[in-house]
């Protein structure tokens, strides 16, 4: 059984959230200034928050253009 588009959506969403929030809180905190950190936004956290943003925008012509080949 596969999960249904609106449930899909909201996972998407709420993952792209958390990966402001998480970006917002190193960009508004002292995190910034550690090494380990910045480490993790860099190699984590931005490009979750491209790829979940991505996913959003572009995810049902994704999954259209997969569906119809």
């Amino acid at each position: 059984m596969t999960p249904g588009a609106p449930w899909r959506r909201r996972t998407h969403r709420l993952v792209h959230l958390l990966f402001a929030v998480a970006l917002g809180t190193f960009v508004y905190s002292p995190l910034r200034t550690v090494a380990v950190a910045v480490l993790v936004v860099q190699l984590l956290v931005f490009p979750g928050l491209l790829l979940s943003g991505i996913l959003l925008w572009k995810g049902p012509r994704i999954r259209q253009w997969y569906r119809d080949r």
